[in-house]
């Protein structure tokens, strides 16, 4: 016997449940054509048969592509945007430089993120000498430095 897909009222089902964003399954079956009353235990039955969750997982791969081959020609436009900021001797610098991230960003060059972390040290400096202030101070530098080092 030969492995039945979804039927028509299953697959509009499927494409009515992903116009509403997968969150609202029983009026996603109403919208598809079931009984109001029996809306949400005939949705949660759709859900667990294999044949309409095997035609759900094709239609979001197919909607996924349709959506990257729209986005693929906004990129487009957008390099397009960004590259003439760039090149207009005209524009700012600080736009100019933004842009010009932003481009080498979305081609993969993104400079390396450095993270300064800023801490306050409490020194009881009472009855210190300048000389022996700045040797603790000296002192907990490397005691960071070497912490640095091992994390």
């Amino acid at each position: 016997m030969a492995v039945r897909g979804p039927t028509e009222q299953q697959k509009l089902f499927v494409d009515e449940y992903l116009k509403l964003r997968k969150k609202h399954q029983k009026q996603a079956a109403i919208n598809a054509g079931y009984s109001p009353k029996s809306a949400q235990s005939q949705s949660s039955q759709l859900l667990t048969n294999p044949n309409v969750l095997e035609y759900l997982e094709k239609r979001e791969k197919q909607l996924e592509k349709e959506l990257k081959r729209e986005f693929f020609f906004d990129a487009l436009d957008a390099r397009k945007v960004l590259s003439d900021i760039v090149n207009n001797k005209d524009s700012k610098d600080a736009d100019r430089i933004n842009a010009a991230k932003d481009l080498l960003d979305r081609a993969g060059y993104k400079a390396v993120d450095v993270h300064e972390i800023q801490s306050t040290v409490n020194i009881n400096a009472d009855g210190l000498t300048d000389a022996e202030l700045e040797e603790r101070i000296a002192e907990l530098e490397r005691e960071l430095g070497a912490s640095d080092d091992d994390g």
